[in-house]
């Protein structure tokens, strides 16, 4: 009986030439249809279009999928496999790979953003797949590894950046969205992204694009060249590309600039009461008199000469247990304070790749060299420097001053640019036969990756700052032990120079640099005839030498350091390990309709308190009919330390915390909660926070699970559905010092604050390490909390994928392609620490539910139209799971049902509000969908023009309930427009 398919076979042809656009795809996958002169554009085709007699006739090729190193006709295995294809992420209006596979349904977790506060890989993109974390997935190049991006991700673990991936020269994507430690080793637990660079080139093809933004900023420009040449016994492929994107700022989005753009139902009992969404807005210029506690006037006029970056601002506090109001005087506010911010991060990125063959008889020779340049563009807030306390010498009192710097001053706000300049190259080289009657393929190789950053952030040079602003100290005040200036005080209330701003600039310079050494040799081929067909064999020996290391700028390190970084995120580490793995692979037909698959894998890391790590996959795939494929596979998984969780240096840094404890034992409290704010009774200002690497790390290990199938239904229709389940135990990550300091407080006094809650008690073990962790003085004040990485959680995710692909083929109108995607996440389980709750938390969370992306294909030479939407289900608001607020702007508890119950313990005075009861906050945001076009005509066969617009509706989906800018806007980009030509030529 033959069980190949026509619909398999057209896929399994199409990947042996490269993926063809003209067929439909079993595979995830979707793959629009092109005229021959558009194939000749856009495509590495090297063969021609088999015709319908070829198609059943033709014997063929067998290819290697991603989650396996045996070939197959079959492109479908017993785990499901996304496809992408490089013209795919161009029709489609994705300018760059990280924003293409960001759209697939399978990456349901969320990163750290271009705008997030405190970000510390200002020009990387990690991907999340599964949910299950950026370091959970493994990436490759041509079925190889890559360097890791230098700096640590949210500064503690390593990661894959997948936007140092030139589009230009990207001929597809595979992506296995399970686990693959038995093919892949470690990272491999939630998927493998196995990205494949064009090959088989011939002619030369120039693309040009241009675009922009409808409501203004983010320009996009990309060129390049890709071509490539080949001869009896040699072939080369090469690429060049230049792209630029320019950074998107605030003050391009008017309406999410400030902090009095956020909506009504977010403001507090003192925004309320002012009829303003926040009555503490962030300071420019700031006076503080410590002996009095109030912020002193600034001279008539002084707030406005600063071109509309400041205004005055009476500071007032509100009381919302009493009613009653604080003056702490007046100061010189941020007009919009996120006005200078990138809410998208520019990049200049050139790149280059280089691939060649040779044949030496039976023997091929293989290279590919590729070379990556990118500098980043990203800022938050403008520079600015503070004081400590000083005693003035005319008045006698004790005081301290704020400065913020405005454009004009520094001499335009590029120069407020944080620069992260990245330069990755890697060389791969090998030789590759066959054997023993060419029964056996082999493949010998070698590689080596560089990769580095250069961080130049500009700030400001605190003694020449303390010299510009106070001037010289006049020595010190015997009852204080403060300084003594005499400043002058005209340099705080006016607009300096350029020339005086750059006596007190400085620009930091900080470094990263990681690199792999890597060899591996890999057997395959057919071992002998089974009864039911032959029995498949891949064999795999890997080493490999990864290391890191982090220069921080050393004017920045110690207690009394030269500048500060912009966040004060100072890491430190570095080190060297060693990798050795050995691996084999079966696939054994069992019947002719039945084939079961297996794998096993040894690997062995230096510094890991684990000997090593043994894992195993199985995999089974039923065709019970020519058009069915009924699927399920089982593997086991595991991933190694991350090398900045082992080798990371001892480092301090300072960040305001919560006293929970003292909360806690506060009989007066007014609150269930423990408010910690700048101002709150609860609040420790800056204590010292300490972190550094151990080896005394395990392995996490992992298994995930799927079954679904394969229906070809009918000609041209494909159906897939999958269910899938990956578990993670021995989960590596930071005690954050807040999580710290919780369990502190719980473990003396049994309690934990309302907003809080801890569901389950921590162990004795817990306990002992948590409170080792925290240091108090004599007073009780905390002044040291100690972080780190430990192995503490497990987690579970499980979902249901769909796929579905149509290719209708008209007699007059050309021929439509429709492809759908669907993934539902049914459950997230976490649990922090051993014997904590693990129970489904996907609905507590912000956790997306379901993503779907759709796209229609209409292909009439010389026409091509592409229309595409992507769409994620709204996650829970930023208030979910509270209390709304009462009118007044104060909002209860849950604990209280809602209801104001606040009472003073000491004096039995209630609350203005008490007894009044507001609503609970059960409220999802919108779905997001995104409508994506492009249009294409093919002139002759040299020149093609494409048109597209991403985000039609141009949509922002903004949360309602949140009151923090951009963090409350999924979008701020908007509608982009762009134009591209394409010249192909011999």
């Amino acid at each position: 009986m033959q069980y190949s398919t026509f619909h398999r076979n057209a896929l399994a042809s199409a990947l042996a030439l490269a993926l063809l656009p003209s067929f439909a795809a079993l595979a995830q996958e979707q793959d629009a249809q092109q005229p021959p002169a558009e194939q000749a554009a856009d495509s590495a085709q090297t063969e021609p279009t088999p015709t319908e007699s070829d198609k059943s006739a033709k014997t063929l090729d067998e290819v290697t999928v991603t989650g396996s190193r045996i070939k197959r006709a079959e492109v479908e295995g017993p785990a499901p496999v996304t496809v992408i294809t490089g013209d795919q992420i161009r029709k489609e209006g994705f300018t760059t790979v990280y924003e293409a596979l960001s759209s697939l349904t399978e990456v349901t977790g969320n990163v750290q953003n271009d705008y997030d506060w405190g970000q510390s890989s200002v020009n990387a993109s990690p991907l999340n797949l599964r949910n299950l974390g950026p370091g959970r997935s493994l990436l490759l190049i041509n079925g190889h590894r890559v360097a890791d991006y230098p700096m640590p991700y949210t500064g503690k673990s390593n990661f894959a950046n997948y936007n140092n991936i030139p589009t230009g020269i990207v001929d597809r994507i595979e992506v296995l969205s399970s686990g693959a430690s038995a093919i892949y080793g470690s990272d491999a637990v939630a998927g493998v992204v196995n990205v494949i660079l064009k090959k088989d080139i011939d002619g030369d093809t120039l693309r040009a694009r241009y675009g922009t933004t409808t409501e203004g900023g983010r320009t996009v420009s990309d060129v390049s060249w890709s071509g490539g040449r080949h001869g009896e016994d040699w072939s080369v492929a090469y690429t060049l590309q230049y792209f630029n994107r320019e950074p998107l700022w605030a003050h391009d989005r008017p309406w999410m600039d400030s902090e009095f753009d956020g909506p009504r139902r977010t403001w507090n009992y003192g925004g309320v009461q002012q009829g303003v969404a926040t009555n503490t807005p962030s300071v420019g210029i700031r006076l503080f008199d410590a002996t009095n506690g109030q912020r002193l006037m600034p001279p008539d006029g002084a707030c406005e000469q600063f071109d509309g970056d400041f205004f005055l601002h009476n500071r007032i506090l509100y009381n919302d247990f009493t009613g009653a109001q604080t003056d702490t005087g007046w100061q010189c506010a941020q007009r919009a304070v996120f006005e200078h911010w990138t809410l998208r991060n520019g990049s200049e990125d050139l790149s280059a790749y280089l691939y060649g063959t040779k044949q030496f008889g039976n023997v091929e020779a293989w290279a590919t060299a590729g070379y990556w340049k990118s500098t980043g563009e990203s800022n938050t807030f403008m520079p600015a420097w503070a004081s400590s306390n000083y005693i003035d010498r005319d008045s006698g009192q004790e005081r301290s001053l704020l400065r913020y710097f405005v454009p004009s001053e520094i001499g335009g706000v590029d120069r407020a640019l944080t620069l992260s300049e990245e330069t990755n190259w890697d060389f791969n080289a090998g030789l590759r036969g066959r054997v023993f009657n060419d029964r056996f393929d082999w493949d010998v190789m070698v590689g080596r990756a560089e990769y580095e950053v250069r961080e130049r952030f500009p700030t400001i040079h605190e003694a020449r700052a303390a010299e510009f602003f106070l001037g010289p100290s006049l020595g010190i005040d015997a009852a204080s032990g403060l300084e003594i200036h005499a400043p002058d005080y005209n340099r705080l209330w006016n607009p300096v120079s350029r020339s005086d701003y750059d006596s007190v600039r400085a620009v930091g310079d900080k470094k990263a640099r990681t690199w792999l050494t890597q060899g591996s040799f890999v057997l395959s081929g057919d071992l002998f005839e089974g009864w039911a067909g032959p029995i498949g064999f891949a064999g795999v020996l890997e080493a490999a030498k990864q290391g890191y290391k982090l220069y921080p700028d050393p004017n920045t390190m110690g207690t009394n350091p030269v500048y500060f970084t912009p966040f004060g995120n100072i890491e430190t580490g570095g080190g060297e390990r060693n990798r050795y793995a050995a691996g084999v692979e079966f696939k054994i037909p069992l019947l002719k309709s039945l084939t079961l698959s297996t794998a096993g894998r040894y690997d062995r890391y230096d510094a890991v308190a684990d000997d090593a790590a043994t894992t195993y996959n199985l995999g089974l795939e039923w065709r019970p009919f020519a058009n069915l494929l009924l699927r399920s596979s089982y593997a086991t998984s595991f991933r190694a330390p991350d090398m900045h969780f082992v080798y990371a240096d001892p480092s301090e840094s300072v960040a305001d915390q919560v006293d929970y404890l003292t909360c806690l034992r506060d009989p007066n409290r007014q609150t269930s909660n423990c408010p910690g704010g700048d101002g709150d009774p609860y609040h420790i200002d800056n204590p010292l926070i300490a972190r550094q690497g151990t080896e005394d790390l395990l392995y996490e290990t992992g298994d995930s699970f799927t079954y679904g199938f394969v229906w070809d239904a009918f000609e041209g229709f494909s159906l897939s559905a999958d269910y899938w389940r990956v578990n993670i135990e021995n989960a590596i990550d930071d005690v954050s010092a807040d999580q710290v300091l919780l369990d502190e407080a719980y473990c003396l006094t049994g309690q934990s604050p309302a907003d809080k809650p801890r569901r389950t008690p921590p162990s004795q073990a817990l306990c002992d390490l948590q409170l080792s962790r925290v240091t108090r003085d004599a007073n009780g004040v905390v002044t040291r909390v100690e972080i780190g990485p430990i192995n503490r959680a497990k987690q579970s995710v499980s979902g249901i994928d769909v796929a579905s692909r149509y290719q209708w083929q008209t007699a007059n109108w050309g021929t439509f392609d429709f492809a759908l995607n669907y993934t539902q996440q049914l459950t997230y389980k976490f649990a922090q620490f051993e014997g904590d709750l693990f129970e489904n938390v996907r609905d507590q969370e912000r956790q997306i539910r379901y993503r779907g992306r759709a796209s229609a294909t209409w292909t009439m030479d010389p026409w091509t139209a592409v229309l595409y939407v992507d769409w994620t289900a709204g996650t829970r608001s930023d208030r979910n799971g509270g209390c709304a607020a009462l009118p007044n702007g104060f909002r209860p508890d849950v604990a209280t049902d809602c209801t104001d119950l606040r009472v003073d313990q000491t004096t039995g005075e209630r609350s203005i509000t008490y007894g009044q009861q507001s609503e609970f906050v059960d409220f999802y945001n919108q779905d997001k969908i995104y409508w994506n076009a492009s249009v294409g005509y093919q002139f002759n066969e040299a020149l093609r023009l494409n048109f597209y617009v991403n985000n039609i509706l141009d949509d922002h989906f903004q949360d309602k309930w949140c009151g923090g800018f951009a963090y409350c806007v999924a979008n701020p980009v908007g509608r982009e427009v762009a134009a591209e030509v394409v010249y192909r030529f011999d």
